[in-house]
């Protein structure tokens, strides 16, 4: 019988299909499919409704004309957003000044760094420069760490296995998600410089916070003998805090 994280999950997905949140859908499939130990029933079906998500993107991208695209590029920046999802299944190899221009743009560090991850699926090996942190970057996107070899992250998801795959694996793939993320807005760089154990106390937190549950954790520092790991700020944090947001979990 499916979990009821899984059974919620695809509760969630279904909702999206039916409103037709295609690209929505299709990245948290894509996020939950990267994540270790899916089970197989579940897996099957995370890769059903994927092809299916990826038929209507595709379609819908052939019916968005370049031209469109690209005026999206120059245009506002809501747009420029816009315009992110819709280069995912293009070949990127075409449209070098478009994704120039758009780590160029004031878009969200999110999504320069959903775009970054495609340039990566795609093994662009291209040099692209951006600002981040006040720090002009360059980076060639074919030379990062993707999630499944950089073995910082390995790491990370592993104490998430080890803490809380048998007692709690709900909680445990709310950690991985907000991994994901935390990914995401770290891009381009990867987590080679990074200590595991840190990293994963902080993803940890987050999660306690985000279901109210801070008690427990202090209760799972001192259980597991955290207290003395560094506490870390992550970039999801700072975002949210910037954003004057709550930090939104799926």
């Amino acid at each position: 019988m499916m979990n009821s994280y899984y059974q919620s999950f695809f509760e969630e997905i279904k909702k999206r299909i039916e409103r037709n949140q295609y690209q929505e859908a299709y990245d948290m499939i894509h996020q939950e499919i990267a994540l270790p130990y899916v089970p197989k029933d579940c897996l099957e079906l995370l890769e059903t409704y994927r092809e299916m998500c990826l038929d209507h993107l595709c379609s819908s991208t052939s019916s968005m004309n370049t031209e469109k695209i690209v005026n999206w590029i120059h245009g506002s920046l809501s747009q420029q957003e816009n315009a992110i999802p819709y280069l995912r299944s293009l070949n990127l190899r075409q449209y070098l000044d478009e994704v120039q221009d758009l780590l160029n743009s004031k878009i969200s560090q999110q999504r320069k760094g959903e775009l970054i991850e495609y340039l990566m699926e795609q093994k662009i090996d291209v040099a692209f420069t951006m600002e981040k942190d006040g720090l002009l970057i360059q980076f060639v996107p074919s030379v990062i760490l993707s999630q499944d070899e950089d073995l910082v992250i390995q790491e990370v998801m592993q104490y998430f296995e080890t803490w809380f795959a048998n007692e709690d694996p709900s909680f445990q793939a709310f950690c991985f998600s907000l991994m994901e993320q935390e990914v995401i807005l770290r891009r381009p760089f990867d987590f080679t410089e990074e200590e595991p154990l840190p990293l994963a106390k902080a993803i940890v937190r987050l999660v306690a916070q985000a279901m109210m549950r801070m008690d427990e954790y202090q209760c799972f520092v001192q259980a597991h003998q955290l207290d003395k790991v560094p506490d870390l700020v992550l970039c999801i944090e700072e975002k949210e805090n910037s954003n004057g947001n709550e930090m939104d979990i799926e």
